[in-house]
Order: structure tokens, then C-alpha cells, then sequence
């Protein structure tokens, strides 16, 4: 079995407005030190055989828009 974790976020160049209201209400909280907040998601998949490239290919097909998101395995 191999189990993966598929890390998917913004390209830095895309506007993250999630990551901008958390980082916003931060600050609100007095967390002034904090300078950034990007936001993702994270899918932890097993499979029962397979490897990185299949991971892929679950990027590119479902969990990720390439024009947008960024996409990293770990396994």
C-alpha cells in the first residue's frame, strides 16, 4: 500500500482571499508579527498500488485547476 498526501494551493502569483481575511483578523487578534497567509487544501490518500505519478494524475484531472493551484506529493 502506499499512502500519499496531495498538498494543493494557490500559485503565489493568485490572489488568496481566504488567506487574506485570516492574516486581517490576525492582526485584529493583536498578531502583528504575523506577515502572510496562504490557505490549501490537503487529501491523504491510500493507495492499493500505484505511485507519485498516478498522484499526478489525480492533480492534473480532479484536485487541482493548473491554471490557478499549485500541487505537491508526499508520500
Amino acid at each position: 500500500m502506499v499512502e500519499l498526501r496531495i498538498t494543493v494551493t494557490f500559485k503565489k502569483t493568485v490572489e488568496d482571499s481566504e488567506g487574506s481575511s485570516v492574516l486581517k483578523a490576525l492582526r485584529l487578534l493583536g498578531y502583528e508579527n504575523v506577515t502572510d497567509v496562504r490557505t490549501g487544501k490537503v487529501y491523504f490518500i491510500t493507495l492499493s498500488k500505484g505511485n507519485r505519478k498516478t498522484a499526478k494524475e489525480f492533480c492534473e484531472k480532479l484536485l487541482a485547476n493548473p491554471v490557478i493551484n499549485e500541487c505537491a506529493v508526499d508520500e
